[in-house]
């Protein structure tokens, strides 16, 4: 008898359709032992350091007062100091790589992007990432942290 269960956590749940459907399309997860280990490795830097102030941001200046509270301010600034820095061990890794985890688009680069989205978007932060000093990099067409969170809808991946 075949037991099903539930998923409810979306980093699991992006793992495992990445594995499920690995053959279909671009292997998101790395083909080899060290790629898997990188990929690994950035998904708990989104999940651990990226995440949390880029949802704090999400919360207080997208949603608070919609849910009945005021904004924080002073956590607003602390998320973007916080993400700043995050955002600074980013750029030194994609300074030297074409994406998170090497040379190969994958799931940790593809963890980053909802959040990303309403901050480059509704929230008009994208500065803190196009103001990154890679970004007179991308117009050579060099990596760069702009490359992979502004543009990666352009990639040959979605194409």
């Amino acid at each position: 008898m075949l037991h099903r269960r539930l998923i409810s956590e979306s980093r699991a749940i992006i793992r495992y359709y990445a594995e499920k459907y690995k053959s279909q399309g671009t292997d998101l997860l790395g083909k080899t032992v060290k790629e898997m280990g990188q990929v690994e490795n950035w998904l708990e830097v989104e999940a651990h350091n990226f995440n949390p102030p880029i949802y704090a941001l999400t919360l207080h200046l997208m949603f608070a007062s919609k849910m009945g509270f005021p904004p924080d301010e002073n956590l607003i600034k602390e998320s973007e100091e916080k993400l700043g820095k995050v955002l600074d061990i980013y750029e030194e890794r994609l300074s030297k790589n074409k994406y998170l985890a090497g040379d190969f688009f994958s799931l940790a680069d593809l963890s980053h992007l909802p959040f990303t989205q309403y901050f480059v978007g509704q929230m008009g932060k994208e500065y803190m990432i196009t103001s990154r000093k890679q970004q007179t990099v991308l117009a050579e067409g060099s990596p760069a942290l702009c490359s992979s969170f502004l543009k990666i809808e352009n990639d040959a991946i979605w194409g």
